[in-house]
């Protein structure tokens, strides 16, 4: 089943354009492992889910199955693996995997998509953001999908959340103050607050390991997405990139040295990794053959 969808900045921000044309070359949606591998999700042989070391090497398939997978977030003992896919009915659905690969289940079975879950630190819930209500909202499970919980309710769009490594908060993103902005709230859903909100598009923000930084894309500037990185509470606004292209799904190395995010700037989406500062920037993976070289590639035709 293949969506047919107008690509709004919002959809752009959630991975939600699966109407667009998908390059044989993409690379997408990095998360960082505590062991130092990056997770991402693939169009190369075939397309799935792999995960690679920091510096490039030894890449190996994690996830190989019918439909759109994404990569997993991982429990603070980085055992379990929660992510979603389209893999079944074709609305998207919250998958657990375990570390070695083994283990899939399927927890969400609601009319509608769930999307973009992550734990809570003690592993015991799960955030998530969904359209089962008819409207994009978050909500809270137990680990086995057991005890949805709406946590917003507004007609607004909420999307992206995240629980703080103290579990105390949860980021997300929205568009209720008439931009999407970043906010928090607290772990009930109560006590939403803006954090540097600006004219323009916000999204995909991530914490820091530490929960003092917070990581986000934004247009505030105008032109195409860039990623910012601010304190907690939405003071010290820094921008990391500047070009033409846009910059999203930012995610901070386990020691915070590190920043990994995907980027379109090579005319095909794909993952960059550069230093906190924003300096250094350089792709992850050697993947630069020209397009008709993969289209070769997609064909059967090794380059």
């Amino acid at each position: 089943m293949r969506w047919i969808i107008k690509c709004s900045f919002f959809l752009i921000a959630v991975g939600a354009c699966f109407a667009q044309p998908r390059d044989p070359r993409d690379n997408a949606t990095p998360y960082w492992h505590s062991d130092g591998r990056i997770f991402f999700k693939s169009q190369r042989d075939g397309g799935g889910v792999f995960s690679v070391k920091s510096d490039g090497k030894d890449l190996q398939p994690f996830i190989k199955s019918s439909g759109d997978n994404y990569p997993p977030r991982w429990t603070h003992d980085e055992t379990r693996g929660v992510f979603m896919t389209n893999r079944d009915e074709g609305d998207f659905e919250i998958y657990v995997v375990n570390a070695d690969r083994t283990g899939q289940k399927r927890l969400t079975f609601n009319k509608g998509h769930d999307w973009d879950p992550g734990w809570s630190p003690n592993g015991k819930n799960i955030v998530f953001m969904s359209s089962k209500d008819g409207n994009w909202e978050i909500y809270k499970m137990d680990r086995d999908g057991s005890n949805q919980v709406r946590l917003t309710n507004n007609t607004a769009k909420d999307f992206s959340p995240a629980f703080s490594p103290d579990g105390k908060k949860i980021l997300f993103a929205s568009d209720r103050g008439g931009n999407e902005d970043i906010y928090t709230m607290n772990a009930d859903g109560t006590g939403a607050v803006a954090l540097a909100p600006a004219p323009g598009f916000d999204g995909t923000p991530e914490w820091s390991h530490d929960g003092k930084k917070i990581i986000f894309h934004s247009r505030r500037d105008g032109g195409k997405a860039e990623l910012y990185v601010m304190n907690a509470d939405g003071t010290n606004l820094v921008r990391l990139t500047n070009n033409d292209f846009n910059d999203v799904y930012p995610v901070f190395s386990p020691n915070g040295k590190k920043i990994a995010f995907q980027s379109d700037r090579d005319g095909y989406r794909d993952i960059f990794v550069m230093n906190v500062d924003g300096t250094d920037q350089k792709p992850l993976i050697a993947n630069r053959a020209p397009a008709s070289a993969n289209a070769e590639n997609a064909s059967g035709t090794k380059n």
